[in-house]
């Protein structure tokens, strides 16, 4: 695993575009949005099939790539397990690169809350898996100027000639937990009164569906 504790070098535009609603369907539960899965027809007999599109630069001031998988998105069985993915053929430069992965909690209803949680599978030019370590997945807090979010960095393959963002039956077991200060709060300690942040746990179930945003910085 690596440490990301500081993957975003330099200025960072971009992150504006995390404040974005990222909703599913309100009347969509994660059981149904489970069984859709399990259910859906794979695209390809094998991953030189899948379709690749292009990851623009690795700038880290660009846009980065904004990833929305869904019950339309093309599904393939994966060795990890069956999942809908998004696949990209790297360029000149990126393979070796480090890949910046930043997603936030989705909003179900008020009982079922969640989030995609990202796998990425490298190919090499013949599209052969290529072993690649974790990701370790952190959140960062909201500011004045964003809301909290996850982050997970993982560094490209020098011998990946391709990625595809997916997920995995492992994660999909998982749960990703957050503590958000909320309110400060006012108690009585002693005859003094202080105030105090006051912080709550929410957990979010990890889902085959949901928005990812990934870029390449050099």
């Amino acid at each position: 695993m690596m440490d990301n504790a500081n993957p975003v070098r330099g200025g960072c535009p971009w992150l504006a575009l995390l404040v974005l609603p990222m909703l599913l369907q309100a009347c969509t539960t994660v059981s149904e949005t489970r069984n859709a899965l399990r259910t859906a027809e794979v695209c390809c007999d094998d991953f030189a099939a899948m379709s690749f599109a292009t990851i623009p630069s690795i700038n880290p001031s660009d846009i980065p790539v904004g990833i929305e998988l869904n019950d339309r998105s093309p599904v393939y069985p994966f060795s990890t397990g069956k999942s809908y993915f998004s696949a990209y053929a790297l360029g000149p430069g990126q393979p070796g690169s480090d890949l910046l992965l930043m997603f936030m909690p989705d909003r179900f209803n008020t009982l079922n809350s969640g989030t995609f949680c990202p796998v990425v599978t490298y190919l090499n030019s013949q599209y052969e898996p290529i072993a690649s370590g974790d990701l370790t997945i952190r959140w960062v807090s909201a500011d004045k100027s964003r809301t909290g979010y996850w982050t997970a960095a993982q560094t490209v393959p020098a011998a990946a000639s391709y990625l595809i963002v997916h997920t995995s039956d492992e994660m999909l077991s998982r749960q990703l937990s957050i503590d958000a200060v909320t309110e400060n709060q006012t108690i009585m300690v002693g005859y003094a009164v202080a105030t105090i942040p006051v912080t709550r746990s929410a957990g979010y179930r990890c889902l085959p569906v949901g928005k990812v945003n990934i870029i390449l910085l050099g």
